[in-house]
């Protein structure tokens, strides 16, 4: 073969072709001229007849109302000559909404002076759409989070954490962001846990365990948690989501003694009994009236009034041994330490 081969441009009907598939457009403005050209993808992404002439007027027309008003960010970079990436919204003659994304640089003679700006305009909208679904999710999450008391937390396939909704006290101040959900376990739980983990994985099943937490500062929280994988398309795991609710208080019965709880009458009935007191005794002991005892030992729940009295009920019969206990989902009780 002779010659050196000439270069070849990409024939105009090409690029139309990959502008209607991209659904891009191309917007060229000659800054000396104030002159502006649109190509074929830019009519259209906007909808317009081939017979409309090519001006920011003609754009603008096309943009929502509310990103019509908002052009000051553009606006400074247009004045001062810099690169720009814009979405907004144009609404088409058909009343379609469609997001539209544009990139603009411009260009710059010998000189350096910016003599032409340049402007791809691309379909945004299934971007958009995404994103509303992604935002609509984390809505979910929240509610989910806010409605069950839970802290909630994503994370990688590897356990390595990427989202956490601080519900719950988890991390102390600390983000627990790009660490393994692992790390946050207390060693001596960690074995189990991992354990537990790795039998889920092979099993491509959601668990629930109970563990406890170690916070950068030493402290140890009990976490009971709940775990469910997130699969893609293809049936892969791609996320895992936990649910932790803290259980420190009760685990560690912190829960059950609760001195700003008021008693129900049945305790308080069932704590004189197995002290052996006679309401006339504890009503000589309390200054509280034999009357006002026997109403509030009537009662199974709580007495709307007379709290007072109830208080000091309690804290005698708790001097003299009784503890009363508040179980989570149970009845409150009473016994004798």
């Amino acid at each position: 073969m002779t010659g050196i081969a000439q270069h070849q441009t990409i024939p105009h009907h090409v690029l139309g072709f990959l502008e209607r598939q991209l659904k891009v457009g191309v917007c060229w403005v000659n800054l000396a001229e104030k002159r502006m050209a649109w190509s074929e993808g830019m009519f259209d992404l906007f909808g317009f007849e081939r017979s409309v002439r090519p001006s920011r007027e003609a754009l603008l027309d096309r943009m929502h109302p509310r990103d019509r008003q908002d052009r000051e960010r553009v606006n400074v970079a247009l004045q001062n000559r810099i690169s720009f990436d814009d979405t907004f919204r144009i609404i088409l003659g058909d009343r379609r909404v469609r997001w539209v994304r544009a990139y603009g640089e411009f260009l710059v003679d010998d000189q350096g002076r910016a003599n032409a700006l340049l402007v791809l305009m691309a379909d945004a909208t299934a971007d958009q759409n995404r994103n509303h679904l992604l935002c609509a999710g984390a809505r979910y999450l929240q509610a989910i989070a806010r409605l069950s008391k839970a802290t909630v937390t994503i994370a990688a396939p590897d356990g390595k954490v990427t989202n956490v909704l601080y519900q719950q006290p988890f991390g102390r101040s600390v983000s627990v962001l790009g660490t393994r959900w692992i790390d946050w376990v207390d060693p001596d739980d960690r074995g189990g846990m991992l354990k537990i983990w790795r039998d889920a994985v092979s099993r491509g099943e959601e668990f629930r365990t109970e563990v406890r937490v170690r916070f950068p500062d030493g402290a140890l929280s009990w976490r009971q948690i709940h775990v469910a994988p997130i699969r893609s398309a293809e049936g892969a795991i791609a996320e895992w989501l936990a649910l932790s609710f803290d259980i420190d208080n009760d685990r560690t019965g912190q829960a059950l003694l609760n001195p700003a709880r008021p008693a129900t009458g049945t305790q308080l009935r069932v704590a004189r009994t197995m002290l052996r007191l006679s309401v006339q005794r504890l009503s000589e002991l309390t200054g509280v009236s034999i009357a006002v005892i026997r109403r509030l030992e009537e009662l199974d729940g709580v007495s709307r009034d007379g709290s007072a009295e109830s208080g000091r009920l309690r804290a005698e019969l708790e001097n003299r041994g009784a503890v009363f206990i508040f179980p989570n989902n149970l009845k409150p009780t009473v016994t004798l330490r």
